[in-house]
Parts: C-alpha cells; sequence; structure tokens
C-alpha cells in the first residue's frame, strides 16, 4: 500500500540542484495527465495528483497489480513491459478505479534507467472524461438557451394570466353565491399556482450572499431534513466523506436546495426500504465546459433505484420532463440552474439500476 500523497523519487537523481528536481515535480503535478512511476517490484515511486484522482482513494493506493481492468491483465502487460524494455500502448483501456468509478484511458508503459536503476513509466491519459467534458458544455449550452426560450415564454404567459387573475378578482367581489364563488378561486389558485411555476422557470438565480462553508455541513443538514419526513423512515442514508475536502466560497441556501432537489428526485426513484449514499471527493485538474479548474469538489447522490431510461439521460435537466406520473420536471431543472450559476455542473449517469448524480463545484475561498 503506498500513502495518498505525491511520492517523491527514492533513489538518487543527477541534477545540477535541488531546484531543479522540486521544478520537475511541479510540473508533472499540474500536467492533467496521470503520470506514476515504479520500481521493479511495481511499488509506488512516484504519482503526480492526476494519477492519485484518476486511481480514486481518500486515504490510501492499493498495488496497481490490483487495478481490475476488463478483459486483461494489466500485470501481464507491466511484466512484459519490465521484461523486454519495450513500450506499450493501450487504447481505451477499461478499468474500476479504487473507488469501484469505471474509468476509460489510453494507457502507455514504457522503462527507464537511471543510476543502473530500472524503472516502470506509466501514462494514463483518460479519453472518457474527453466526452464528457463535451457533454458538460452542451448542458451549459442547453441551460442557457432552455432559460432565454422560457423567459420569452414567460412574458408572453404573464400578461394575459394577469388579466385573468385581476378578472376572476373583481368577479369574486360581486358574487353572494358561495356555491359560485368557489369557482372563481380555484381560478386565482391555479393562476397563483402557474405564477410561481412561470417564475422558478425564468427567474436568474442570485447568488449575492456567499460565505465559505464546510460543504458537509450542508449534506448533513439535508439529509437531517429528510430523516425527519415520516414518509423516509425507511430509507437507509448512508455517508463516505472525505474530511480533507477545504470550505467553499457558496451561497448556503442554493446548494442546499439544489442538493434537497437532487436526494427528492432519488427517494421517488427508489423503494420504500432502499438505499442512498452520500459521497464527497476532492478532484485536481478538473475541466466544467471550456474552463481548467485546479481544484473541484465532486457530490455524488448515489441510489439503487429503478434507474433512468438511456434515452431520457440527456433530457432530464429540460424543465417539463419526468419519468414520474405525478411529476411536475422542474426540479432537477431548478438544481442544474443554482449549479450552473455557481460556476458548477451536474451530471448524471445510470446504470444496472444505480444512478448517480454529481454536483461539482469548484473550489473557491472568495
Amino acid at each position: 500500500m503506498g500513502q495518498l500523497s505525491t511520492w517523491k523519487m527514492s533513489t538518487n537523481i543527477k541534477s545540477k540542484n535541488n531546484n531543479d528536481v522540486n521544478t520537475s515535480y511541479d510540473v508533472l503535478d499540474n500536467l492533467r495527465t496521470a503520470i506514476l512511476i515504479f520500481d521493479k517490484d511495481f511499488n509506488y515511486v512516484y504519482t503526480n495528483t492526476a494519477a492519485v484522482d484518476l486511481l480514486g482513494s481518500s486515504s490510501t493506493l492499493k498495488q496497481i497489480t490490483q487495478l481490475q481492468c476488463q478483459n486483461m491483465s494489466l500485470s501481464t502487460y507491466l511484466k512484459k513491459v519490465k521484461d523486454d524494455s519495450q513500450s506499450i500502448m493501450l487504447r481505451d483501456l477499461k478499468f474500476k478505479n479504487f473507488d469501484r468509478i469505471e474509468r476509460i484511458v489510453d494507457c502507455n508503459i514504457s522503462t527507464y534507467t537511471t543510476l543502473n536503476n530500472q524503472y516502470i513509466l506509466m501514462e494514463l491519459n483518460e479519453t472518457g472524461r474527453l466526452y464528457n467534458i463535451s457533454l458538460d458544455q452542451n448542458l451549459i449550452d442547453q441551460q442557457k438557451a432552455t432559460r432565454e426560450m422560457v423567459k420569452g415564454l414567460s412574458h408572453e404567459i404573464k400578461n394575459p394570466l394577469g388579466g385573468i387573475m385581476g378578472a376572476a378578482q373583481l368577479l369574486d367581489k360581486t358574487l353572494s353565491d358561495e356555491s359560485q364563488s368557489k369557482f372563481t378561486k380555484i381560478i386565482r389558485k391555479e393562476s397563483e399556482r402557474l405564477l410561481k411555476l412561470i417564475n422558478a422557470m425564468s427567474s436568474p438565480v442570485s447568488s449575492s450572499d456567499k460565505e465559505n462553508i464546510n460543504i458537509h455541513e450542508i449534506t448533513e443538514h439535508v439529509i437531517e431534513l429528510f430523516k425527519y419526513d415520516a414518509d423516509n423512515v425507511d430509507v437507509k442514508f448512508t455517508k463516505d466523506y472525505d474530511p480533507s475536502i477545504p470550505q467553499l466560497n457558496l451561497d448556503r441556501h442554493q446548494i442546499i436546495q439544489a442538493l434537497i432537489n437532487i436526494i427528492r428526485n432519488a427517494i421517488q426513484a427508489i423503494s420504500k426500504d432502499g438505499s442512498i449514499r452520500i459521497k464527497t471527493r476532492p478532484i485536481f485538474k478538473y475541466t466544467i465546459g471550456d474552463i481548467k479548474h485546479d481544484l473541484v469538489v465532486k457530490i455524488d447522490v448515489i441510489d439503487n433505484g429503478t434507474g433512468i431510461p438511456d434515452d431520457k439521460l440527456k433530457e432530464i435537466f429540460y424543465p417539463m420532463v419526468t419519468t414520474k406520473n405525478d411529476g411536475m420536471g422542474l426540479g432537477l431543472t431548478i438544481a442544474q440552474s443554482i449549479i450552473i450559476e455557481n460556476n458548477g455542473i451536474i451530471e448524471c449517469k445510470s446504470k444496472n439500476k444505480e444512478t448517480i448524480f454529481s454536483i461539482i463545484l469548484p473550489w473557491s475561498t472568495k
């Protein structure tokens, strides 16, 4: 087991001065490519931050030979490269990392020798993430386009709706028969509901009340809210937190609302005795849309419900799109809008009756 950190070379490296070596590590730590160096027994000698993030662990990294790859043995290739001193490129290598998350990478394995010591160098470029970056940008563009469209429609709807509400109010004052006035009350009530719906869909979300907060205070608060609800008494909540996550500068109430919407959606998807897992992790060198962030915080809401059909996955953040008979299709739209206004994104994947909604927020203290 190697400790979760950036391992430094344990051998002496010929260099003009130590600053040159330290600078080399700084450069490697800022690469998006995962870099791993092993000794001849495949023990970790060095990993950069991208490698630690890709392999996935909040405490320790297991031996690289324990990595579970699809339809192949990584150990076989490592031994072959060590014995033959010939590099190997593995395209679209699929594996589950040490957090059991599926990754797809291009993997290059090679060797080099310094001071008569042989080392194995592994480079991992995540190809699956490039596809997700494109999807993230599409989500952001779609959200902006949807908001502009709804703004235009809301203007056209609010004008006649205001007339209907005013007319119903005046008519109600002229009616003495209670059996008839109940109909004007229905008109007013439904008109007010429609007005609130339009405002929720079209109004921009402001982020003026920001403060430095511990993200786990928010997750704990929201979980407690749902636990107090008698309808959720049999729902099992489990937590997998990374305590090393730094404070984030966010609007507390907005993030609470977004998380409530996502967890409510998860509860509606599971049976009464289903389970929901809340998982937090820091991720280094993460791109949201077209912006690369040095550090982001990822909050996963994982449920074991019915799952989301593939043809709905790309539409679930659109307004009025829902797989539930009694749903309005606004909860996820509003949650996505809130997170995008906080420079983040919500991603979703669903497979084998496991659905994961991931809130991804860039680290900031101001």
